[in-house]
């Protein structure tokens, strides 16, 4: 019995041994705040290991740590979109994974590739309406959404109206939207540049109007709008009782009304009609189907204006398709004079037009239709930015209309309006960054200089101008193809020809720095940038060409130590595959301990590990013989366990006597407690 216990001790600290070694092995920290690069590992022995072998071969530490984050998925993503799928996971990496069990990942890529910096304003949804929504209404759905969230309700209320404004905002602009939210689809799909004019000048009358009665009502108002007669009738006595009877007049071709009868009947159709006419030209000689019609309206006008209530009392309005006239059997003292008064007399009622300035118009006419912020005022440009008004489609146009000022209009002439109709705040940028030069290059290169220039400033404008390549390949690779080619010049332009849109995302993502350090320090700064990230562009930024070059004879990972250890990490690798090999396997705690050891020399740097720190030391072996035979560190540990035990049991049988003074201590220890006993 007393010879076992030895034997016993001994097992038992092989296992404990053996059970540090397996968690030390096994255990990895998903962050390690001390070091600017995560120490994650992948085992070589995984299944997703050797499934994506050629994803964690390219993209290195960001595959490892990108997949502890979300697991295969981010691995599927590397190896279907690359680079590109690399900057969408590193940007919206948990809002992707959220998804991916709702929508497919090529859905994924498609939906967080196509709305750039909007795509943040949907994070306020929950991943399975936002799948729900994108199923429903796809690309052009959730492009009004990323762009105003407030119109996810309005889509979703019902598929088939949603469907429909979806295609309506795509004929007449995202302008709709407020239209709908405020006044009904119907009245959306009724609106354009007449109807703004029409609710500029005739306010909360010309909406209404248009809401009643629509189409019917719209072209009242277009043949008529600056028609003086026409709008003190329709101030005086309003919409409702005189459209009906105007687009009466309008549509009845042959103008046979019972009125009219009765006025042809009264002997006085020869001087009525040159009195409409202007002319001694009978209606009859009128062939013009649009002019019977215009000249019929035009006729109701004037006698509604001359009568007022004694013609407008003549007929009963039940809708704007169901105006009757009622049968006439006297005729008034004034409908007489209106027949026998001089022309003279009836001239002189002419209407003064309300003094309402164009500010006025602009404002009111806006504000109404659901336009203008809480809150928001109009500029003293407005004179002018009422004409502009009719060329905005979207509500960027009309918001940038707002802000368009007489001294914008006065430095770079009217075109300004029409201009920041367009294009709206970004207008405004662009042309006091240019000094009013955008307008001719936005005549000569296409609207996406614009937005060029109102994001990157008056650089991007000279370097279009200089360099006429330059806007195909931001077309291809993105806006800040511009930016680089701002800042690099020709070198720039020429390194974005020749890695493509990799070193533009790449850029965008870890730093402007990626695209200037490829100039100087050549192409291999991009794998570098793909597998270690800012670390690693931060790495090469600090130790330039020397770095670069330990990493082409000792492989990549010299990046990734060098980044982690600093100074002390380049030192031992230029110690070679054995410097490398203590970094690449050694605890980074355990490793910042013992750098100290590295002035003493390599091997003696490996004994004083051994000795001080022997668990972190076995830790490493381990992982190291795992790595080097393809194999899980678990089961290398428990061979290591095993050879241990075998290694001891057969030193325990050659050196027995060393342990007999342990064997006779409980025999003396038991006798003086009998003794005393």
């Amino acid at each position: 019995m007393n010879k076992k216990l030895p034997v016993f001790f001994m097992l038992f600290s092989v296992n404990y041994v053996t059970f540090l070694l397996l968690q030390n092995a096994s255990s990895q920290p998903l962050e390690n705040p001390s070091y600017p690069i995560s120490t994650i590992h992948i085992n070589h022995a995984d299944a997703a290991y050797a499934r994506y072998k050629k994803v964690f071969g390219q993209f290195g530490d960001n595959a490892e740590r990108l997949y502890q984050q979300y697991g295969t998925f981010a691995l599927e993503f590397l190896e279907e979109y690359k680079i590109e799928g690399l900057v969408l996971l590193e940007k919206f990496g948990k809002e992707m994974a959220g998804l991916h069990p709702l929508l497919d990942y090529r859905d994924i890529f498609h939906l967080y590739a196509n709305f750039g910096n909007t795509i943040n304003n949907l994070s306020i949804f929950s991943p399975k309406t936002l799948a729900e929504f994108y199923k429903t209404f796809g690309d052009e759905g959730l492009k009004y959404v990323a762009n105003n969230p407030e119109n996810f309700f309005l889509l979703s209320e019902d598929k088939d109206n949603g469907l429909e404004l979806i295609s309506l905002a795509n004929n007449k602009g995202d302008i709709v939207f407020p239209l709908t939210r405020r006044h009904g689809m119907a009245f959306a799909k009724l609106y354009d540049k007449d109807v703004l004019n029409i609710v500029m000048k005739f306010r909360e009358e010309g909406l209404l109007a248009m809401k009643e009665y629509g189409e019917k009502a719209k072209i009242i108002f277009s043949l008529f709008i600056d028609d003086d007669t026409f709008c003190q009738v329709i101030r005086t006595y309003g919409y409702k009782q005189t459209i009906p009877i105007i687009y009466l007049f309008y549509d009845n071709k042959d103008f046979n009304s019972q009125f009219y009868t009765y006025l042809k009947t009264a002997s006085a159709c020869e001087w009525i009609s040159s009195w409409w006419y202007g002319t001694g030209t009978s209606a009859v000689t009128i062939h013009n189907d649009a002019a019977i019609k215009r000249e019929n309206a035009r006729r109701a006008i004037t006698l509604i204006f001359e009568l007022g209530n004694d013609f407008l009392d003549r007929f009963e309005i039940l809708d704007i398709s169901n105006v009757k006239e009622e049968a006439i059997t006297t005729i008034t003292n004034k409908l007489r004079n209106f027949f026998i008064s001089d022309v003279e007399r009836v001239s002189r009622k002419r209407i003064r037009q309300e003094d309402i300035t164009f500010q006025d118009k602009l404002f009111a006419g806006l504000d109404i239709l659901g336009f203008v912020p809480i809150g928001g005022s109009v500029s003293k440009g407005a004179r002018l930015a009422a004409k502009g008004a009719q060329f905005a489609r979207t509500i960027k146009g009309f918001k940038g209309l707002m802000h368009v000022t007489e001294d914008l209009v006065v430095s770079y002439g009217d075109d300004v309006v029409p201009f920041v109709a367009k294009y709206g705040d970004d207008g405004i940028t662009a042309l006091k960054a240019t000094d009013g030069n955008i307008l001719k290059l936005s005549q000569q290169y296409g609207d996406d200089v614009v937005r060029y220039v109102s994001k990157y400033g008056v650089d991007a404008g000279k370097v279009i101008e200089r360099y006429g390549d330059v806007l195909s390949l931001a077309r291809m690779y993105g806006d800040d193809v511009i930016k680089y080619t701002a800042l690099y010049g020709i070198d720039g332009l020429a390194a974005i020809q020749r890695h493509g849109k990799d070193i533009v995302l790449l850029s965008s993502l870890y730093g402007d720095d990626v695209v200037g350090m490829s100039i100087l320090h050549g192409d291999d700064v991009i794998s570098y940038a793909t597998k270690y990230g800012s670390s690693g562009v931060k790495v090469i930024e600090k130790y330039g060409d020397d770095v670069i070059h330990m990493a082409k004879m000792h492989g990549d990972d010299v990046i990734k130590y060098v980044g982690m250890y600093g100074d002390d990490g380049l030192r031992l690798a230029g110690k070679g595959k054995t410097g490398l090999f203590v970094m690449r396997f050694m605890s980074p705690k355990v490793f910042a301990k013992c750098v100290k050891f590295i002035k003493y020399g390599l091997i003696a740097s490996i004994l004083l590990i051994l000795i001080t720190h022997p668990i972190a030391f076995l830790t490493g072996l381990v992982k190291a013989l795992a790595w080097l035979f393809g194999t899980s560190p678990v089961i290398i540990a428990i061979i290591m366990g095993i050879i241990a035990i075998f290694v001891i049991m057969r030193f325990l049988r050659r050196f027995r006597w060393f342990f007999k003074p342990l064997l006779a201590f409980p025999k003396i220890l038991k006798a003086l407690l009998l003794q005393k006993m």
